[in-house]
């Protein structure tokens, strides 16, 4: 632990103390201990630095979205190692920090506000602004739909259609044009859960779980979230297929079954782990039957190596850890191993 991260913990807890809340970004409590992504290790390095000195975080680091609260660790409970079999815990097998990036879980979870727009703020009006103003307001900076206020809480939605209709009535005052029901989202909910709603309605506004109005989720914002988010899984799948086949080819069974992490568990190169792939090709006499005459060993491996790094992180399925760069160097790897296997 740095002197850096003493102090920064140290600040923590006297604000903790004085019953300040101490809220940050999970960017910024990562890059404290000189990260930019979560992955295992990193996790357990900052909750047992965290734990030295009585801290926690909530909600847990593994599954917060882009902030957290610091709070002391309940006096009841404190920290406690998952067992190997537990969700979320190590896997059984040989320790270090291979096996733990090698079994990297999957986080098949999102929260409302890892889309940037969640938490990003929000337009408003007041419900006895003229509509007119609203319908400036909504053509001059193109948006589909307003959040109507009153003494600072949402009172409702102001959309194109809920004008027409108003209008269709005779109505030319904002509060009849006011839809009363906006589908509303928390933080902290499941965005896949919630999912159907803003598709249901196009749109939803974002609350804290102090009940003020924090942003606002289009149907576009989700669906630029999971092209981010799937874009480097697709990536990485089509990876390990080639990486697959390429073994096959290079391998017998037995030979994999030397190289696995779990030897039982193997009957075919479908069966192996990413780490797995790197030891096969660290091996000279196995990287030679490539036939790959021009090709250095050492630079092959690093490159393999560099995609296994980022499949960890991204495995976490968490937004800080899908970064441009990741892109890069995955369609760079995939154009490499396409020119290699001749396809």
């Amino acid at each position: 632990m740095t002197e850096a991260v003493q102090n920064f913990l140290k600040d923590a807890a006297e604000r903790c103390r004085s019953t300040e809340r101490v809220e940050i970004s999970v960017r910024s409590l990562l890059a404290w201990w000189g990260h930019a992504a979560r992955n295992d290790s990193v996790v357990e390095e900052i909750v047992s630095d965290l734990a030295e000195h009585g801290l926690t975080t909530v909600p847990d680091l593994a599954y917060a979205g882009r902030t957290l609260e610091i709070v002391f660790v309940p006096e009841s409970t404190g920290p406690q190692s998952a067992p190997s079999d537990a969700p979320g815990g190590p896997p059984p097998g040989p320790g270090g920090p291979d096996a733990v990036d090698d079994e990297a879980p999957v986080r098949v979870s999102l929260r409302v506000a890892e889309l940037p727009s969640a938490t990003g703020g929000v337009t408003t009006v007041s419900v006895d602004d003229p509509l007119s103003q609203a319908e400036t307001t909504m053509l001059s900076d193109d948006f589909s739909q307003l959040a109507v206020v009153q003494d600072g809480r949402l009172r409702g939605a102001l959309t194109w259609d809920s004008i027409r209709l108003a209008k269709a009535r005779g109505k030319h005052d904002l509060r009849s044009a006011l839809d009363p029901l906006p589908e509303v989202l928390k933080c902290d909910d499941d965005l896949l859960k919630q999912a159907p709603r803003i598709w249901r309605n196009g749109f939803a506004f974002v609350e804290n779980g102090d009940r003020d109005l924090v942003g606002i989720v289009t149907l576009a914002d989700l669906a630029r979230q999971f092209v981010d988010l799937a874009n480097p899984f697709v990536l990485l799948s089509e990876i390990e297929q080639r990486l697959r086949r390429l073994v096959r080819k290079i391998c017998t069974l037995e030979e994999m079954r030397q190289k696995a992490r779990y030897p039982n568990k193997t009957n075919g190169a479908d069966d192996l782990m990413f780490g797995d792939y790197k030891k096969i090709f660290e091996d000279g006499g196995l990287f030679g039957r490539c036939g790959w005459a021009d090709i250095d060993q050492k630079v092959f491996v690093d490159r393999l190596d560099r995609v296994r790094i980022i499949r960890n992180e991204v495995m976490h399925f968490s937004a800080e850890a899908v970064r441009e760069e990741h892109t890069r160097a995955l369609n760079a790897f995939i154009k490499f191993i396409k020119g290699l296997d001749g396809s």
